[in-house]
Order: C-alpha cells, then structure tokens, then sequence
C-alpha cells in the first residue's frame, strides 16, 4: 500500500512539473515581440548581435514563403559571421520559414525577447492533408525555438512545442490569438 501510494504522489509530482513547464510559452506578452522588417534586422542579446536577415521567396504555383536567415555578428569588421541553425528532430535547419498558399497562411513565424534571450516561435497548420490543409481551419502547432548563445556552435534549440486550443485558417492568426497576449 505504501509503495502504491509514493508511485502515486510521484506521479502526481511529475505531472505538475510538466503542466508547469508547458505553461512557459503561453500568453507572452505581445510587447515582447520583435518587429522584423524585410531585410536586415539585428538584435542586441547578451553582449552580440544577431542580425536576422526577413527574405520573400516567390515561387511559379501558388505558394510563396519568406525566410529568416539568423548569423552572430563578430565584434570587429575583420571577424567571422556564424549562421545560426535551426535545430529540428530530424536534422539542422538552415532558415525558419513561413509557407503561404493562395487560400491560407500554411507557417508563421515570430520573434521575441524574454529576460534577455532571444527565442523564435514557428507555428504551423497540422492535421490536414493537402488540399484541406490550405482550405480548411485546422489545430496549429506552436514551436519555440531559443537562441543558445553560443558563437562557436550558434543554434535556434528546441525548447518547447504545443498544441492550439482552437483551430485557424492562416498559422499567424494563432499566434496573434493564443500565444501573445495583449
């Protein structure tokens, strides 16, 4: 009986911990969002700048996307820029990207500060497959990327990823509606 019960409260323990943690990302703040413009933008964290560069990419269908290339700015003008990488589960990621479909925004993303650190959030339409997946709403999945710091190994890391509570025609609706707030 004993055992049972510290499995339980174990258990219980775990559970608040990780209902805790993913509670991190929701409702930021929408001040602490960053406005990146086309082109260059560069970003003051922790003693370097980050320089993200916003790109459109059109395409011959219907589809466009636009690319946010991040490097670490050396300190002199001699130096070497680093690319920051976008760490995925299946391998690096040279960009985040946005996906746009004549009918809806397929993949958004945002930029923000929070303490200090520099984090990106990638949300994207899921559960649908094409040709529902640009014409109908669907659940978003949010991924929150934070920038690591580390000049010599630059990456945009995993730190969180989530599910919307409703579902949305164009990926940037939820972010507006769920992940910042006013």
């Amino acid at each position: 009986m004993k055992i049972t019960v510290r499995l339980a409260a174990i258990g219980l323990f775990i559970f608040c911990v990780c209902r805790a943690h993913a509670g991190e990302f929701h409702g930021i703040p929408v001040r602490e969002a960053l406005t990146l413009n086309e082109g260059i933008n560069d970003i003051q964290v922790a003693g370097q700048t980050v320089r993200v560069i916003r790109a459109f990419v059109g395409t011959l269908t219907a589809h466009s996307y636009e690319t946010y290339t991040s490097f670490v700015l050396p300190t002199h003008s001699a130096g070497t820029w680093a690319r920051v990488l976008v760490d995925q589960p299946d391998g690096n990621s040279a960009d985040l990207t946005t996906i746009e479909s004549a009918d809806s925004m397929v993949q958004s993303v945002a930029v923000f500060m929070r303490k200090g650190v520099l984090f990106a959030v990638q949300a994207t339409k899921t559960g649908a497959v094409m040709p529902a997946l640009y014409l109908d709403r669907s659940t978003v999945t949010f991924k929150v990327f934070r920038f690591n710091g580390n000049r010599d190994m630059a990456r945009f890391t995993q730190e969180q990823r989530f599910e919307s509570k409703e579902k949305y025609m164009n990926a940037d609706d939820a972010l507006k509606k769920e992940f910042f707030v006013d």
